[in-house]
């Protein structure tokens, strides 16, 4: 009887995508650079949980309106509109850098949604239209409601931010759910539970439908500094790019769409396609 060598050879099978959102995940909510939490971060990761390093730029948003409905900008304007700006700042230098690719290789959630989509399931693609929403949505639920019920809307039913009160919470998940509170609470439980359902056979469902960073990262795909490059002349119409992104989009046709996460998938499958950096 011989003992077989143990060999690391599934590291290398780990892709480097995989590595970086890993990492990513970490540094996020490294709890000793949280004296890091005054500066924003570039995507969705709830900095009310003690393990956050960054600032989630939406709650700062929110902040501003309520702050603002509240009346309070008079005593409080550099304060308020300094948080506004900053977080405004930030997604878009992050946009017109590098679009999409920091949803895609960077944030969190999207890596969990990533993880659960490998489990063998049956696997269905939501029309590329649906992403549109994600804008009125910013709108709708980062700076109206907001400002009109003085409320963090998007947190009451944003994923990542259900995951940080129920681990916090866990011990005293009653007064978690007391109303008023626990209605919305409810809310982001169920909200939290269908996305990740829906992560098994869709890809990213909520990065697709509701995240408003996504929603300003994808409309900065067609101009960002880091862009899809098609070289028409290579390319043979094999479809082969079509058939590896997971948003079932078209490289071909629009390489550089709103619904893309910048996963890279598609270039690993054709020569004619490249990611560039344009200066």
């Amino acid at each position: 009887m011989t003992n077989k060598p143990i060999t690391f050879l599934w590291f290398a099978r780990i892709s480097p995508r995989r590595w970086v959102q890993a990492l990513s995940l970490i540094l996020a909510n490294a709890y000793f650079l949280s004296w890091l939490r005054f500066i924003p971060c570039g995507f969705l990761n709830c900095s009310n949980c003690a393990l956050a390093t960054f600032s989630c730029p939406l709650i700062l948003l929110q902040r501003g309106a309520i702050f603002i409905s509240m009346g309070m900008l008079g005593m409080m304007f550099w304060k308020i509109v300094g948080s506004i700006i900053a977080a405004l700042a930030l997604l878009l230098l992050f946009g017109a850098a590098l679009g999409s690719w920091t949803c895609g290789w960077l944030c969190p959630f999207g890596f969990v949604q990533d993880l659960l989509h490998k489990i063998p399931t049956r696997k269905y693609t939501l029309p590329l239209w649906s992403s549109w929403f994600r804008l009125p949505l910013f709108a709708l639920l980062v700076g109206i409601i907001p400002y009109l019920t003085r409320s963090f809307a998007f947190c009451d039913i944003c994923p990542p931010g259900t995951i940080t009160r129920l681990v916090q919470q866990a011990s005293n998940i009653p007064l978690f759910l007391r109303a008023p509170e626990g209605i919305m609470a409810i809310v982001s439980i169920v909200s939290l539970i269908l996305f990740l359902m829906l992560a098994l056979f869709i890809n990213r469902p909520f990065c697709t439908l509701l995240c408003p960073i996504g929603g300003i990262y994808g409309l900065s795909n067609k101009f960002s500094g880091l862009f899809l490059h098609l070289k028409k002349d290579d390319c043979s119409q094999c479809q082969r790019c079509e058939k590896k992104c997971p948003q079932g989009i078209n490289p071909v046709l629009t390489p550089n769409h709103s619904a893309c996460t910048r996963c890279l998938e598609c270039t690993g499958s054709c020569d004619a396609l490249s990611l560039d950096v344009k200066i």
